[in-house]
């Protein structure tokens, strides 16, 4: 039997963490992995037509890849991104339906992680893949792979309770500001 493509949207610190986008992207070219993810910043555009193209963008994905870095969970984006790709959207058109992606963490090659919130939520529920950077060779297709399954198997464990962040902010102490 042939090996289906998983089809991917990849969320990640702009600013910080492009570079390790860039290896992800040339790594996963022999793969059965197609990357689906925005390509260039759109961080000039409104809200509105920002959340339309993430969710566009989406629409044709099975799997959300959250790249981990030190900032990564202080990012308003990269909530809203992961708080769309747990959600079913319903339409008319069966084109413009699809189901919650499975979630899949890279924890990068950095000094300390700023886990989004979200994620962890979904890490701790079970329904959350993770990985080590060091092992994306080795381990990233099987990942997605499995991702994908729990997003079959295991939606009940998806947690996307919480509201979205409004705006990027800085931990302190443990205090957002």
């Amino acid at each position: 039997m042939a090996k289906s493509i998983r089809n991917c949207f990849v969320s990640y610190h702009h600013d910080r963490d492009q570079k390790y986008l860039e290896k992800l992207r040339r790594t996963i070219g022999g793969m059965m992995v197609a990357d689906y993810s925005l390509k260039d910043d759109i961080g000039d555009f409104t809200e509105d037509t920002i959340y339309k193209k993430i969710r566009s963008k989406m629409r044709s994905c099975s799997v959300t890849i959250v790249l981990v870095g030190e900032r990564t969970g202080h990012r308003k984006w990269i909530d809203w991104e992961i708080w769309a790709s747990l959600r079913s959207y319903s339409h008319s058109d069966p084109l413009r339906c699809f189901k919650p992606n499975g979630l899949l963490a890279i924890y990068l090659p950095v000094d300390g992680y700023s886990i989004p919130e979200r994620l962890q939520d979904n890490i701790d529920s079970g329904y959350a893949v993770c990985m080590d950077w060091r092992n994306l060779e080795s381990d990233f297709e099987s990942k997605v792979n499995y991702a994908h399954w729990k997003r079959t198997n295991n939606a009940y464990k998806i947690d996307n309770s919480r509201e979205r962040i409004d705006n990027n902010y800085w931990d302190l102490l443990g205090f957002k500001i």
